[in-house]
């Protein structure tokens, strides 16, 4: 965080006060992401990125405003976050939803395949019907995930903020290209081969399941971060085969 000290004046006094400002997206709450994917007017916008009244920021002189304006730069750097800023969610009929622990640390094989296959198809088509989908498979009740359950929440969010689901939208896309960062003999083919009508997640879950069918649900239940850890290993030994079978000939 940038500690921000901010002079104004006031009855024809210098008074000042002393806040923060963000340096990544991991540091914003979910008032100023939320605030920042509206892209509302600056003045509102800096009042909430920098968490005071919005009368103090209208009494900013221009230079103030520049050099405030500078901060955003870490929009454009810091392009990726391994945790969900909007953490919960509350929509009528359903209670309060939860995002993903940071890293996608509680997240599964079979929700994480639902979630990214409908991310990328959202990504692609900008349909809100598909982004419904998307919210009420990535955010679960205390229980955890279900996909019955989320299948069952889509049509309770008809009538919810679009804006909203669409700051989750883009949180997701940070957490996503934070995972891609750290598996990433996993998503550069992975991403290739999006766009086939078997979507290729569905794909890897069938090559590790094989003909093990009887546990198929034990699978789908086992965390993502384990999945990706195990096609990493399988890569690199797959890897290590091809050389060592091109040095044979």
């Amino acid at each position: 965080m940038h500690e921000i000290k901010i002079t104004y004046k006031s009855f024809f006094r210098n008074r000042e006060i002393i806040t923060s400002f963000p340096t990544t997206w991991s540091e914003m709450n979910c008032r100023q992401f939320t605030a920042l994917h509206k892209r509302q007017d600056d003045t509102t916008l800096l009042a909430v990125m920098l968490n005071v009244p919005k009368r103090i920021v209208r009494k900013m002189n221009l230079h103030q405003v520049y050099e405030l304006a500078k901060l955003f730069d870490f929009i454009q750097k810091d392009t990726k976050t391994s945790s969900f800023n909007i953490e919960s969610v509350c929509f009528p009929g359903l209670g309060t939803l939860y995002a993903p622990r940071p890293k996608l640390a509680d997240m599964t094989f079979l929700q994480f395949i639902y979630v990214d296959s409908f991310y990328m198809q959202y990504a692609e088509t900008a349909n809100p019907d598909i982004l419904r989908d998307f919210i009420a498979h990535l955010y679960t009740p205390g229980t955890g995930y279900d996909k019955k359950s989320a299948d069952q929440a889509v049509p309770k969010l008809k009538k919810a903020d679009l804006q909203i689901f669409e700051a989750i939208a883009l949180n997701y896309g940070l957490v996503r290209k934070w995972i891609a960062d750290r598996y990433p003999l996993i998503f550069p083919a992975q991403k290739q081969s999006f766009g086939k009508k078997s979507g290729s997640w569905a794909e890897i879950f069938d090559d590790i399941v094989g003909d093990d069918l009887k546990d198929q649900d034990k699978y789908a239940e086992i965390p993502i971060n384990s999945v990706f850890r195990f096609i990493t290993r399988k890569i690199k030994e797959s890897r290590k085969q091809r050389e060592h079978a091109a040095k044979l000939h």
